[in-house]
């Protein structure tokens, strides 16, 4: 039989999912596939040893073992049924890319194949292959990289993609960045989008992962098999790894679908199989380099997890590697949290996770702007936007960025517009600093003559955020899609200043700083 190619040239997909019977998965061991690993010089993705190089060890998995190729170039694994095949993207080298920006890395074997009844999956594998081979390409990388990193981009139709592709994506065009992720809710359980979304996100020019979300499975399917199979078809596995540059990245299919009161739902869960490959690669994983965990649900805050034990044995995995940290979303706000022993978590230090804002903030609801984009805050107050992951040897850091907005808009002062001279000297003034760690310091004054005083963090509601939704209520019967409700935002910083002022126009200025950035912000008031 012809070796077949990492880049799928014969169109055969499988199917991937640790969520589903692992006791059965783990029967259906198939004889061991071969194959080779090497160096497409004339780029047909086909290995051809009079003119191709074999690459000698480069990882590959089947989704739960890893094994590294010989001197020539061979590996040989467990071909499991309904795991996928797939090499582990090393640094100075990249996969095909296919005309969607997205990655061709990995062999997809079913014997049943994947499908619910609503979207096409996988169709069944006629037979196991003799070999699967990898082409892999030189690709010199930085020691520093930048990333771009989209929360829930989440569209329900066509419609939503065109406000992503007005509202965002214009200005991203050959961004700085070595590639993209999208970390989950590709779509809104719309999964015929899978393409016009892709294929919109692929303009920005660069190279895109993407992550496994609860709104990108067919429920109509039977089990976790079939639900993700429109996903294998278009994306292939649902977790998997790669290194670049400084950085290794591990991408996890952390949803657990479940049948609870006749109704299908999810939790938090990854499962032994997956487990099992996590386990793998942390092992192998050089304690000085980053690990990069991407999962769409986070692991804290939000949906609860199906096995407790579980969770324990996954914070014991994470704490054996303290050079690493997590970028999640799903929860449509922008957040910091440090996972730490008092939630469970074994680590000297805690382990941080950032829920990422989203690109289609509150799902693409609120007022319209005068293009009919509407304004989708986010429910703790934060505009919908994206984010730059920044990793060099010895640091990380985070940037948020406002669609729409200069880089330097970071934050929303809340005040009031005017004052009188004979009115209480007491004031409120709230911002809302959307990165901001929480052990960022804050400072306000009054006027360029005022006294800086230091502001306190307070978790609350975002009262800017509250002010809208009530305003947008008074219209009454909108056209538009309704904001939902407000929720706790984490990056809220209150003070009360005393104003004793002469009539006039001042700035409230607002200055922090943390230990990644400054952030300053202006609003002016008057006093009448």
């Amino acid at each position: 039989m012809k070796n077949l190619s990492a880049i799928l040239i014969t169109g055969i997909f499988i199917l991937l999912s640790g969520l589903q019977h692992e006791s059965a998965l783990s029967a259906q061991t198939n004889s061991n596939v071969k194959g080779v690993v090497f160096h497409d010089t004339n780029k047909n993705g086909l290995y051809d040893p009079s003119q191709d190089k074999p690459l000698e060890g480069i990882s590959v998995s089947n989704s739960r073992d890893v094994v590294t190729t010989d001197s020539k170039g061979f590996y040989t694994i467990p071909l499991i049924d309904n795991l996928a095949l797939f090499v582990i993207k090393p640094k100075d080298w990249r996969t095909s890319i296919n005309k969607n920006k997205t990655h061709s890395f990995y062999y997809m074997f079913s014997k049943q194949g994947a499908s619910g009844k609503k979207y096409d999956g996988l169709p069944p594998t006629k037979s196991p292959p003799e070999s699967v081979n990898f082409p892999l390409y030189p690709n010199k990388e930085p020691d520093s990289l930048n990333v771009l990193v989209f929360g829930d981009t989440q569209p329900r139709d066509d419609k939503e993609i065109y406000y992503m592709a007005q509202d965002v994506l214009p200005e991203l065009i050959n961004a700085d960045a070595s590639f993209g992720i999208t970390l989950g809710d590709v779509v809104f359980d719309n999964l015929s989008l899978f393409d016009h979304l892709t294929s919109s996100i692929s303009s920005i020019g660069i190279p895109w992962w993407y992550i496994l979300g609860n709104h990108d499975l067919d429920y109509s399917g039977e089990n976790n098999t079939d639900a993700r199979g429109a996903w294998y078809r278009t994306f292939g596995p649902s977790w998997y790894s790669f290194s670049f540059g400084p950085a290794h990245f591990i991408v996890l299919d952390d949803i657990q679908r479940i049948e609870t009161d006749g109704r299908t739902t999810y939790r938090t869960g990854l499962g032994k199989i997956q487990m099992e490959f996590l386990r793998n690669e942390i092992e192998r994983l050089n304690p000085d380099k980053f690990l990069v965990l991407l999962a769409h649900i986070p692991y804290e805050g939000s949906t609860d997890w199906e096995s407790e034990a579980e969770k324990k044995s996954f914070y014991e995995l994470l704490a054996s590697h303290p050079k690493s940290f997590t970028l999640v979303a799903h929860t449509h706000r922008h957040y910091h949290h440090f996972i730490d022993n008092s939630q469970g978590f074994p680590g000297k230090e805690p382990h941080h996770m950032v829920s990422v804002g989203t690109v289609c903030g509150a799902w693409w609801s609120g007022a319209p702007d005068e293009y009919g984009i509407p304004h989708t805050m986010m429910s703790d107050g934060t505009p919908n936007g994206y984010a730059f992951l920044y990793i060099n040897n010895n640091e990380w850091k985070l940037k948020w960025k406002s669609a729409g907005k200069h880089d330097n808009y970071q934050m929303h002062i809340d005040a009031p517009d005017f004052i009188n001279t004979d009115s209480t000297e007491i004031i409120k003034v709230t911002a809302n600093i959307y990165n901001a760690l929480p052990s960022a310091e804050v400072k306000m004054r009054i006027g360029n003559e005022g006294e800086w005083i230091s502001m306190k963090r307070n978790r609350q509601k975002d009262p800017f955020r509250l002010a809208v939704m009530e305003k947008e209520k008074q219209i009454g019967n909108f056209p538009w899609r309704k904001l939902g409700r407000a929720t706790i935002s984490e990056h809220i910083w209150v003070a009360n200043p005393k104003v004793k002022l002469i009539p006039g126009e001042y700035v409230i200025e607002v200055k922090a700083h943390d230990e990644w950035w400054n952030y300053e912000g202006k609003k002016l008031l008057r006093v009448k």
